[in-house]
């Protein structure tokens, strides 16, 4: 796969950049992150993975899922999260976070998350609770994810130029 100065390389390992550290105030981390890489079409897109569940309310569960990918064309990056957006809608457009960033609440599932574009890396931050968030812990969960992302993106990349 070959990436351009300013492109971000697919992203391996991200667990590594991870300690969910984010949502400490809402939420208790329960067992240990997994994660893999991803790839199945490494030609076009590839990047990895990381998961986390934590506990809310006692006993109900929060399973937090980190996504990152870089496509090998910006443009199919750029084209694809359009249609994500659609596909989420009505998503809540976020400023200050990329290129490009929504935040969105599943139509039939207390599943949140947040989307991030950054040249052709897309990222992603997802919280699918076994019971509904309170607006408390939903507007945590949206604020947590944010400042995931700003952590994380910058330390994927983007390549440098060779001098």
């Amino acid at each position: 796969m070959t990436v351009k100065p300013g492109d971000y390389p697919p992203p391996r390992y991200i667990c590594q950049h991870l300690d969910f550290k984010e949502f400490a105030d809402l939420f208790q981390l329960q067992g240990a992150r997994d994660g893999y890489n991803t790839g199945l079409e490494p030609e076009v897109v590839s990047g990895s993975m990381c998961k986390q569940s934590m506990s809310h309310s006692g006993t109900d569960l929060v399973k937090v899922t980190v996504q990152c990918s870089a496509w090998r064309d910006a443009d199919k990056a750029i084209d694809g999260f359009a249609g994500l957006a659609a596909f989420y809608g009505p998503p809540e457009t976020v400023t200050g976070l990329g290129d490009q960033a929504f935040r969105y609440r599943a139509p039939k599932s207390p599943t949140i998350g947040l989307k991030v574009r950054a040249g052709n890396l897309g990222c992603e931050v997802e919280a699918e609770p076994t019971a509904p968030l309170t607006d408390a812990e939903t507007d945590g969960s949206f604020n947590a994810m944010a400042q995931l992302l700003q952590a994380l993106i910058p330390k994927l990349g983007p390549l440098k130029a060779l001098p």
